[in-house]
């Protein structure tokens, strides 16, 4: 009769500790043919399925994260999309909360820790190849609009926004959340469109598919420059504002930040630190850049203390992507700007707004396939697929321990 391996066993051990402190799910595991018998009291049971468990749980408590994640893209861990997160958070919730590693020897605990520590780290050459690895998905798609359908398929395509919504109370859907993170960086940054905002220049750092320009220019009347690496977000920020209408007043430049120039009433940056490292330059030439009375503001996911960046993100998602550390850049921007304010998003922003886009994901996913299986390079669909389904998950799963959404206001 089969019996676990050393990894099967720890595995089984943590999830026993997971149960006792998070009891709103069962756990039901198969660990190749053998059904292990199940695990917590609640009638609402998770079945996941492993083929060559034994590698599997080798791999995850050796190579930690990375293990995990290619495992899953494999196909060698078989669970239901809508309870894949509840799954990871087994991994995730076992780093953070020392209760759940009550069951486990003091030997098998420092497995768990040096799995957390595991894996190496990946970068381009470049920081443009890094932002089109992702942002134009130039490994797959040879033809920006092709790379752009993938990413409409399951963002919002009237104001394209790729970063963290703003979920009120009262907030229902996604496209409202957006809408108030638009409106709520707009008052930030003081503009009232009952008062003489029409004309004045804004320019957008990393401005993603320029949503945000879009918004501004629609509702105050903003003339607005967006700077992007990314050859997909300027094709397709040029075909919109042909089809806007908007020649003019808004307007795209394939162009690194660092490369700014120019004098402008407002600077923005929405997501745009997480892929730089030389956070005084950027911040000088944004002081430089701006006006007598202009304002800047950035958003990004800020750290404090230890960090470092999780291998899969970087060897498939992000690569040379990571977040800043928000006691130095807060020195830094105290070094260029006289006004400094930080406002700190609810902790489950983000984590609710990568809930909806890989809800939005899974029901668009048979037009993905088709997308991938048809114009892609991709060799290998189901993988490709898999690694977009984990990132989003593994992401909402991990910054629900964390508080780190912040955007900062600053004047000269």
């Amino acid at each position: 009769m089969r019996t676990l391996s050393k990894y099967e066993e720890i595995f089984t051990k943590i999830v026993k500790g997971y149960v006792d402190n998070y009891p709103g799910h069962s756990f039901q595991f198969y660990f190749d043919d053998l059904k292990y018998p199940r695990i917590g009291k609640s009638k609402k049971t998770i079945t996941v399925r492993f083929t060559d468990a034994k590698d599997v749980f080798r791999r995850i408590f050796i190579q930690g994260s990375m293990g995990l994640g290619e495992c899953y893209c494999e196909g060698l861990i078989d669970v239901a999309d809508k309870d894949y997160k509840e799954f990871l958070f087994i991994f995730v919730r076992a780093m953070h909360d020392k209760r759940i590693l009550k069951h486990v020897s003091i030997f098998d605990n420092l497995r768990v820790l040096k799995a957390r520590g595991a894996g190496g780290f990946f970068t381009r050459k470049s920081q443009d190849k890094n932002i089109n690895s992702h942002y134009s998905l130039s490994d797959w798609f040879s033809n920006t609009k092709e790379s752009n359908a993938f990413y409409l398929y399951w963002l919002d395509p009237k104001y394209v926004q790729y970063t963290c919504a703003k979920w009120d109370r009262d907030t229902k859907t996604l496209e409202q959340a957006q809408k108030n993170k638009m409106d709520f960086y707009a008052k930030r940054l003081g503009l009232d469109k009952d008062k003489r905002t029409k004309g004045k220049t804004v320019l957008d750092l990393g401005c993603g598919w320029g949503g945000f320009m879009f918004y501004l220019n629609k509702k105050y009347g903003l003339i607005c420059k967006g700077m992007t690496l990314s050859t997909a977000q300027v094709a397709y920020i040029q075909e919109q504002i042909r089809k806007r209408k908007l020649q003019g007043k808004v307007s795209i430049e394939h162009k690194n930040a660092h490369d700014m120039s120019g004098e402008y009433d407002y600077v923005v940056s929405i997501g745009l630190l997480e892929h730089i490292d030389d956070y005084d330059d950027l911040y000088k030439k944004t002081a430089r850049c701006l006006k007598k009375d202009g304002a800047a503001l950035f958003h990004a996911m800020f750290h404090q203390g230890f960090y470092k960046p999780d291998p899969f993100f970087s060897k498939y998602i992000f690569p040379g992507g990571g977040t800043p550390n928000l006691d130095s850049n807060l020195k830094i921007f105290r070094r260029h700007f006289s006004y400094v304010d930080k406002h700190d998003f609810d902790t489950l922003c983000y984590p609710k707004t990568l809930d909806c886009w890989y809800r939005d994901f899974c029901k668009a996913e048979k037009k993905i396939r088709k997308l991938l299986k048809e114009k892609s390079r991709c060799k290998d669909v189901d993988y490709a697929i898999r690694v977009f389904k984990h990132y989003l998950v593994l992401a909402s799963a991990g910054l629900t321990m964390h508080k780190n959404i912040r955007n900062i206001l600053l004047k000269r």
